[in-house]
C-alpha cells in the first residue's frame, strides 16, 4: 500500500501536514527517494536558517541552478538540496520534476494572504506543466483560512496525527484526498524508522 501512496504523491501537489513538522519531514524525504528511483530529478528546498549537516560536503551534481540561489550539496543521485532565503522563488526556472519544499509553512509564513494566492497559483500553472510539488506544513504556524485554502487548493493532502495512549505514541496517517483514488474511509496506522515511514498492515478505523 505504501508504494501506490508513494506512486500518487510523484503527481500534481501534495499537502503533507503535521502538528510539529518532524514526521512529514521523513516521508517527503521517503517521496523524494521513490521518484529517484522512478528516474525523476528532485530538488528538496530547505529553509535558510537549516543547519542540517548531511547537505555538507558534497560535489556538485551538474544540474544548472537560477541565478542567486546556491546549491548546498547533493544528498543522492538525481537529487540537489538546496536553501535560500529568497522571498519569491522563480519556480519556473527549477528544472526539475518533483520539487519538495522543506517547511512550506515557514516559508509563507508572515505572507499576506494574497501572496499565498499567488504562489499557490503559480505552483498549481507549473503543476499543469508537468512538475510535481510536495508542501510539508506545520498546521499551527498558518491561519485556519490560509491552511483552508491550501487544502482545497493542492491535488493530494496527507495529515499526520499523533496519539499518545499509555505511554506510547501512536502516529496514524489521514488521508482526505489523494489524486487518482477515491478518498480513504480509515486512517492508516504508522511506524517512524530511521530509512523512512512504513505502515502498519494491522489498520484500523479510527
Amino acid at each position: 500500500m505504501l508504494d501506490s501512496i508513494l506512486k500518487n504523491l510523484l503527481q500534481g501537489i501534495t499537502l503533507i501536514e503535521d502538528e510539529f513538522g518532524a514526521v512529514n519531514k521523513i516521508i517527503s524525504k521517503q517521496v523524494g527517494a521513490y521518484a529517484t528511483t522512478s528516474g525523476k530529478n528532485v530538488c528538496f528546498l530547505e529553509p535558510p536558517e537549516s543547519n542540517n549537516p548531511s547537505l555538507t560536503g558534497f560535489p556538485e551534481n551538474g544540474f544548472e541552478l537560477p541565478e542567486g540561489i546556491e546549491n548546498s550539496g547533493v544528498s543522492q543521485k538525481n537529487t540537489v538540496v538546496y536553501r535560500t532565503d529568497q522571498r519569491f522563488l522563480p519556480l519556473e526556472e527549477l528544472k526539475f520534476d518533483l520539487i519538495v519544499f522543506d517547511s512550506f509553512s515557514s516559508y509563507v509564513f508572515g505572507m499576506a494572504e494574497k501572496e499565498v494566492v499567488d504562489l499557490m497559483e503559480e505552483i498549481v500553472r507549473l503543476s499543469r506543466q508537468g512538475k510535481s510539488f510536495v508542501l510539508t506544513s506545520e498546521s499551527g504556524m498558518l491561519t485556519e483560512r490560509v491552511n483552508g485554502y491550501i487544502r482545497a487548493t493542492v491535488d493530494s493532502v496527507i495529515i499526520v496525527k499523533s496519539d499518545v495512549a499509555q505511554g506510547k505514541i501512536n502516529r496514524v496517517l489521514y488521508i482526505p484526498k489523494m489524486i487518482g483514488t477515491k478518498p480513504l474511509d480509515h486512517m492508516i496506522k504508522i511506524t517512524v524508522e530511521d530509512d523512512g515511514v512504513s505502515i502498519d498492515t494491522r489498520e484500523f478505523v479510527g
